[in-house]
């Protein structure tokens, strides 16, 4: 197959690709075997995980405790592995396609959004490709893929602003809600750090006399207070953790360490992410990071891919790019945030020493934005190719596809689950026996584990 046959693939048939993408690699990543990934209830017992997420007090462990986040995995996390658990589908099979659609619906996202800003076809898709492929997945898809849903919305986000300020349709919006709903409870920060995406196109579309100022006003207000009314159930329990339960931010990792890594040069690559550079004795935190720091074939197709990305925006007439730029802008400046630490930018300088620092000091999570923005940018390239010789389309995406693929080495060796991170699907029969005499014993007493 060469390469301009893969470039004609990309136009119609390009879910298809996209869905390859994401599901093969997925599921031929290390069969039988199960990655650390989130929390181990949600595959060991997923029914007692949804039971208990409601409560906002546990008497089964520390004496009394108010959870974290647990209210999260009510949806929709819980329910994915629940249903896969009841119709006898083996963890790593359920784990693998919950992967597998959180990365297709990222790109099918950027896609759809892609094509109602203008760009149809191999554009489109080619845009869709390069999001899906990012390597900002990396950090998270063995260890947190839940955090991954703010990311795999944002193109989804994007096109129901656009719908919901043109067709001025109470279905667009009750969507938008929808999307803000299954995204957002995980991690309020991740949905923060993406929330500026569909505002950024509300005042360019205003800007751009696209739509009017008072549109704009009424579809954010609209929107804004569907995402609120959708996330209450979350927000009251954060606020209640926050008051009773344990200082997380106080305990886990500081600004200053999460800040050490987000440089410009590595967050325009979609990395930036401090788990994504941590390395102890056994090795690092996160295997795949050696490839982007240590190969060279690796390192060239990211910066390859960045320049292609960029062309696309700097010399194309594309009438949405200021957008695409937009997003480019506001996701490089909120994922480098405080860096340095010791004299940040007068923009993030009043974050260095603030509780709000403390709470988005992951800000890496607003990658989304400026990925979503250079995929337009490669999108825009390839529809301006082929407006100079339409046959070089399909010649111009497969070689922005190539570059895509070249830049996520996850793909062809495994990485979607992380060798440093893998276990048995079943847990050792030493700890069922143990946990069953537990629980036929005292149930007033505690229990140490060494």
């Amino acid at each position: 197959m060469n390469l301009a046959s893969v470039g004609r693939r990309l136009g119609a048939p390009g879910v298809w690709v996209l869905a390859a993408l994401a599901y093969l690699p997925a599921l031929t990543a290390a069969p039988g075997r199960m990655p650390t990934d989130t929390k181990l209830y949600l595959y060991l017992d997923p029914g007692r995980l949804i039971a208990d997420a409601p409560f906002s007090w546990d008497t089964r462990q520390f004496a009394g405790w108010v959870p974290h986040q647990t209210i999260a995995y009510l949806w929709p996390s819980g329910p994915w592995f629940w249903v896969f658990e009841q119709i006898g589908i083996p963890d790593w099979i359920a784990h693998r396609l919950w992967i597998g659609t959180i990365l297709l619906l990222g790109g099918l996202g950027v896609r759809w959004a892609a094509k109602l800003l203008g760009l149809t076809g191999a554009a489109a898709t080619v845009a869709g490709l390069v999001f899906a492929t990012s390597p900002y997945i990396l950090p998270y898809i063995s260890r947190t893929s839940v955090m991954l849903l703010p990311w795999a919305g944002v193109g989804w986000l994007v096109g129901l602003t656009i719908r919901a300020a043109t067709r001025r349709s109470w279905r667009d919006v009750a969507l938008f809600g929808l999307v803000v709903l299954t995204i957002g409870a995980v991690n309020a920060a991740a949905l923060a750090l993406v929330a500026p995406a569909p505002v950024l196109w509300l005042l360019h579309a205003a800007w751009q006399r696209t739509i009017t100022w008072r549109q704009a006003w009424v579809t954010a207000l609209q929107l804004g207070a569907i995402s609120l009314l959708v996330s209450l159930w979350w927000i009251v329990m954060l606020l209640v953790q926050g008051r009773y339960g344990a200082d997380v931010l106080a305990f886990s990792e500081t600004l200053d360490a999460v800040s050490l890594t987000s440089v410009s040069t590595e967050t325009l690559r979609g990395l930036g992410y401090w788990l994504f550079y941590v390395r102890d004795p056994y090795g690092f935190a996160t295997t795949a990071s050696l490839d982007y720091m240590a190969r060279i074939s690796v390192i060239l197709a990211g910066y390859g891919l960045l320049g292609l990305c960029l062309l696309g925006l700097a010399i194309t007439r594309w009438s949405q790019r200021r957008f695409a730029a937009m997003l480019v802008f506001a996701g490089i400046v909120l994922a480098v945030g405080v860096h340095p630490i010791d004299s940040p930018s007068p923009l993030m300088q009043p974050l260095a020493d603030s509780a709000l620092g403390l709470a988005l000091r992951s800000s890496t999570r607003a990658l989304p934005l400026s990925t979503f923005g250079l995929a337009l940018g490669a999108g825009a390239l390839v529809a301006a190719v082929g407006t100079v010789r339409l046959r070089w389309r399909p010649w111009a995406a497969a070689v922005v596809a190539a570059f895509a693929i070249a830049n996520l080495p996850a793909l062809w060796t495994g990485g979607f689950v992380d060798p440093a991170l893998e276990r048995d699907q079943d847990v050792p029969g030493a700890w069922t026996e143990a946990s069953a005499t537990l629980d036929a014993g005292d149930l007033e007493a505690r229990v140490l584990q060494v």
